[in-house]
């Protein structure tokens, strides 16, 4: 992928769920509704195909849809989790997500088909892997729960942006979660716990609104 060039990724969906797929990859990338024959992806660009309210035929458009389709386009399936324990063999699909998956998810699959992989995101003596989903302090492992790391990892992506609490749950726990925002309280509490050493604070808290990633791990005084 070019510098400064957005990866196009074009959505196969209908109904509310269209609008959450556009919502979790607009910014990151230049989204269009897949349109056959009229608005096609290209060689380098990603296909996310909703498959999760089809009949019994889903497996039939899914296969038909990627014979057509040119070579170098990856497809990444959006199904329910009787529909994934009915793949069988190989897939004509490049990956899969669960409907109801977080925006995150939906991101970081994307972001994997189109090649990007970070793979690390550094800031000052801390490193966070996204290929292996480790973290490290001055060279040491911490170990986070995954949701601790995709909360990392999100604000992270985003140094110095400050996200309501509200923002955080729909992007790493979804749009669906019932819980309320005490639960990024909590998350957050215990992450700095784990990475927070020596006067250096990675993750800054601005009163009534919510946080914000500090790559240079600022002093809190």
């Amino acid at each position: 992928m070019r510098a400064g060039v957005l990866v196009k990724v074009y959505i196969s969906s209908q109904g509310p769920r269209e609008k959450l797929l556009r919502e979790s990859l607009e910014g990151d990338y230049q989204t269009a509704v897949y349109r056959p024959r009229e608005e096609e992806p290209v060689e380098g660009e990603v296909l996310v195909l909703d498959l999760a309210d089809e009949g019994s035929e889903w497996q039939g458009r899914m296969s038909g849809l990627r014979s057509s389709l040119p070579e170098g386009v990856k497809v990444l399936a959006v199904l329910r989790l009787d529909q994934l324990a009915e793949v069988t063999g190989e897939a004509p699909v490049d990956d899969f997500v669960l409907a109801g998956s977080t925006a995150e998810e939906i991101r970081a699959r994307v972001r994997r088909l189109a090649g990007e992989g970070k793979g690390t995101v550094p800031s000052r003596g801390l490193v966070i892997d996204e290929d292996r989903y480790q973290v490290r302090v001055d060279g040491t492992p911490v170990e986070l729960t995954f949701k601790e790391f995709e909360l990392l990892r999100f604000l992270a992506s985003r140094p110095g942006k400050v996200f309501t609490r509200q923002v955080l749950l729909e992007q790493v726990w979804g749009y669906d979660y019932f819980g309320g925002t005490r639960t990024v309280d909590v998350h957050i509490r215990r992450i700095r716990s784990k990475i927070e050493r020596e006067g250096r604070t990675y993750i800054r808290t601005i009163r009534g609104v919510g946080y914000a990633f500090e790559p240079l791990g600022v002093d809190p005084s």
